[in-house]
């Protein structure tokens, strides 16, 4: 990788935690950063577990459902859904699931002109000729119901990240990559795969991590990587993370790493291509 690209990915990541702990935690004034870009724009935190809807995630199901064999589907539903309004409306259904009456709610959300679905997520039918509220709790979320004997007793017995993910990606109609990633990820923090023997050293890096690392190492950007490959390239960062990161940051996993070089990619986008637009983040 190039040192100069390198130490610049580094920088990004230390400038966005910095806006965090300004904004959240010693609660300054605006602006909290010099950086024009990180002012105008909205990006990620670092670290995942400090994002909105994780945070409910953690306090709302992680927490209250930590003895619940059908935890998983629960933190299934939400991802799918990223709202934490529509999960209070369905209420004990995400984990005692009944489809007809998920449908009903999700619909009475639409028809009071309620959000259901958080925007950040980019979801479809897959070209099925279904409303998606109908899709996403007959076609996405009762298929997984359906299987949740097999699916808790194969997590109990899951060791990995990667094993995990695959048993979310692999089958499951509408459970995409990215959304099979999201639950693994949640899941990481739960006695499902708190002992995960895989999170320093595995990632599933999506086409933003992708385009990041191709940064980072000079190659052309839409240059196809695999797995193998990626991984090996973002446990280099990993280590390179401890000669660059000050004391004060917490340690960083592999998600991290991930989740941060498709945010320096975003970066990078909208410092090179002004076509691309992002969120405003107004009065940073």
């Amino acid at each position: 990788m190039q040192e100069p690209l390198v130490h610049r990915f580094f920088e990004f990541m230390i400038e966005r935690h910095n806006i965090y702990l300004k904004s959240k935690i010693k609660k300054l004034p605006k602006p909290w950063t010099t950086d024009q870009i990180l002012r105008q724009y909205k990006f990620c935190n670092v670290y995942r577990e400090l994002d909105t809807v994780t945070i409910w995630s953690r306090i709302n199901i992680r927490n209250k459902l930590q003895s619940d064999p059908y935890l998983w589907f629960a933190l299934c539903v939400l991802r799918r859904l990223n709202w934490p309004d529509t999960m209070e409306d369905l209420g004990e259904l995400i984990i005692n699931w009944n489809p007809d009456k998920a449908v009903e709610i999700l619909n009475s959300r639409k028809h009071n002109k309620s959000k259901i679905y958080n925007g950040a997520y980019m979801l479809t039918t897959g070209g099925r000729s279904v409303p998606k509220n109908e899709d996403t709790c007959y076609n996405i979320l009762t298929p997984l119901w359906e299987k949740r004997y097999k699916i808790t007793n194969d997590l109990v017995n899951c060791t990995s990240l990667e094993g995990a993910f695959n048993l979310f990606a692999k089958g499951h109609v509408g459970f995409s990559d990215f959304l099979a990633y999201e639950v693994v990820t949640d899941l990481r923090h739960t006695h499902f795969l708190q002992r995960a023997t895989d999170k320093l050293t595995w990632a599933n890096a999506g086409p933003g991590a992708i385009r990041g690392l191709n940064r980072l190492t000079g190659r052309k950007i839409t240059s196809k990587l695999k797995s193998l490959q990626t991984c090996k390239e973002m446990q280099y960062l990993l280590g390179e993370s401890q000669l660059y990161l000050p004391d004060t940051m917490p340690d960083l996993e592999m998600r991290e790493i991930e989740h941060t070089l498709c945010e320096f990619d975003k970066y990078e986008r909208i410092k090179t291509d002004k076509s691309f637009l992002r969120i405003k983040y107004a009065g940073v």
